[in-house]
């Protein structure tokens, strides 16, 4: 039978009966692993660690009124901040300071530095107050209250570097916008003289003038077209008054003919020359109204001559002086010549200012088209010059408010009214060492003792062909149990059993001894059971 069968028919308590029969084996390979272990543990260098909880503490202005210009993720910002803690500079500042490694004082910087860098260790923790969080500053060493320290400092470098940095990044952003916003200042004033002189070129030719220069062209024309029929009329009055003219010389020759046949025609009567005036300036006015309206200048002139020289007549009649009449005929006709010539010369000067006007008026026209005609252009270029500036104006805008922004974010931060690292808990004097650890020694050392002494009696039992049970006899020899005979104790026996029992039950009492410094090493710490040990043994 092999050893699984045997294993396979063993029943508990026969189990039971090894234990008992084979408990040396097992009671004193466990105290001796408890004993080894216990020692290792007591003397073994002891590793403590201090932590120190940080918490990140929201801004305390509501973010309605003021926006943050740090937005880094809080895990991102404690692991850039960790790595300007761990740089060279900043460990071996705390190397000097807390007198580290004196032991090794022959150890090369580098190993010095790896070393203390991998004592610090920073975690995310969970934080007492909800939508909070929190992470922990870690370092371990050898002696305890240089760990807190420490441990304390390195918070202390968290807090201070954490506001550094919060600080330069908002200094950082506001000098950036600063800079840019005068950079698109520049190109907001350089598009604002553009328009300026673009503006100053074409005056009265841009888009928002086109109604005035529109409604100017149609003044112009209107203008243009009253002067037209004005110097119509004055060319048509013009030549007419050169028929008054010439109609008068032809009088004023006729007149000195009729003076030459006054003196062989006696008695015959005729006409005054003031007559023969008048009755020749109301032929001509009842021509001009023919043509003209009574408001027409030359009719008003000729009405009011007419009028005059009807009166004269008939104060001639009455007088009845036809011979001092007769001889002033030359005398009249020069006069109205005389005045019909000045009112010629004055005509033609209104007609030659006429003209000019004309003339004036139509370049004038010429000038507001174009300018009309120019619109469409000028509106096109324009809009593209108004489209650059206002979309750098737009720019400027977004820059300036963000430029405030960041002024107040930079203010904010300044009396640390940001986002800040807050100590929840300081580091602590460490009391129980994290290394040796009581409880994984204590279960190896157990594990040891009775693998060992599990295993040296599985060799005994299952190695030995001594017959220890009755149906081993029947299985394996095959013959049949006639008879037993109980065990015979010998002389002295039971004086052995008791001595027996009772180094049992002292070594069971060390055994549970052990196991009780194990726990109060686990429960109070090393350092705590070794005194009250000490003070045990003192007393």
């Amino acid at each position: 039978m092999d050893f699984q069968q045997q294993a396979a028919t063993l029943k508990p308590d026969q189990i039971l009966e090894i234990i008992i029969r084979r408990r040396w084996l097992i009671i004193i390979p466990v105290c001796i692993a408890l004993t080894a272990g216990l020692f290792y543990t007591l003397k073994a260098p002891k590793t403590y660690m201090a932590s120190t909880t940080i918490l990140i503490q929201p801004q305390k202005v509501p973010t309605d009124y003021v926006q943050s210009i740090v937005t880094a993720d809080p895990q991102q910002r404690i692991n850039t901040i960790s790595q300007q803690i761990l740089s060279r500079t900043n460990l071996e500042k705390i190397i000097k300071q807390f007198g580290l490694f004196r032991d090794n004082e022959n150890m090369y910087p580098e190993d010095k530095i790896n070393s203390l860098r991998k004592r610090v260790v920073v975690t995310q923790t969970s934080s007492r107050y909800k939508s909070t969080e929190a992470f922990a500053v870690s370092f371990t060493g050898n002696n305890p209250e240089i760990v807190m320290k420490v441990a304390n400092k390195l918070a202390g470098f968290f807090m201070d570097e954490n506001l550094k940095a919060r600080e330069i990044q908002a200094i950082g952003t506001s000098n950036f916008l600063e800079s840019e916003l005068e950079k698109i200042k520049i190109k907001l004033e350089d598009r604002e003289k553009e328009i300026a002189t673009y503006r100053a070129k074409y005056m009265g030719g841009l888009p928002g003038e086109l109604e005035t220069n529109l409604r100017t062209l149609d003044r112009l024309q209107l203008q243009y077209s009253s002067d037209l029929n004005t110097l119509r009329d004055t060319q048509n009055d013009v030549a007419l008054l050169k028929t008054q003219i010439s109609r008068l010389r032809e009088m004023e020759e006729s007149g000195r003919t009729a003076m030459q046949q006054e003196s062989t025609l006696a008695g015959q009567m005729v006409l005054s020359p003031l007559e023969q005036q008048y009755e020749s300036e109301k032929r001509q006015l009842d021509e001009f109204l023919v043509k003209y309206t009574p408001k027409h200048p030359e009719v008003i002139k000729l009405t009011k001559s007419v009028a005059d020289l009807k009166i004269k007549v008939e104060k001639e009649k009455n007088s009845g002086n036809r011979g001092s009449g007769s001889t002033s005929v030359p005398s009249s006709n020069n006069t109205v010549l005389f005045q019909h010539e000045f009112t010629l010369k004055q005509m033609e000067n209104e007609i030659r200012n006429l003209k000019t006007n004309i003339h004036q008026i139509k370049k004038t026209m010429q000038v507001y088209q174009k300018k009309v005609e120019d619109t469409p252009k000028r509106e096109q270029e324009l809009q593209s010059i108004q489209r650059d500036y206002n979309n750098i104006k737009e720019s400027y805008n977004s820059l300036l408010a963000r430029r405030l922004e960041a002024e107040l974010a930079v203010n904010m931060e300044k009396k640390q009214k940001g986002e800040q690292f807050r100590i929840l808990d300081y580091a602590r004097l460490p009391e129980k060492p994290i290394k040796p650890d009581v409880r994984m020694l204590f279960m190896l050392s157990l594990a040891i003792g009775f693998g060992f002494g599990g295993g040296v009696i599985f060799l005994l039992e299952f190695l030995n062909p001594t017959l220890r049970r009755e149906e081993q006899i029947e299985t394996e020899i095959g013959l049949p149990i006639l008879a037993s005979i109980p065990p015979l104790d010998k002389p002295g026996a039971g004086r052995k059993r008791w001595i027996e029992l009772a180094a049992f039950a002292i070594v069971c009492i060390y055994a549970i001894s052990i196991f009780l410094v194990f726990y109060f090493c686990y429960l109070k710490g090393i350092n705590k059971t070794l005194n009250f040990i000490q003070t045990i043994i003192h007393i």
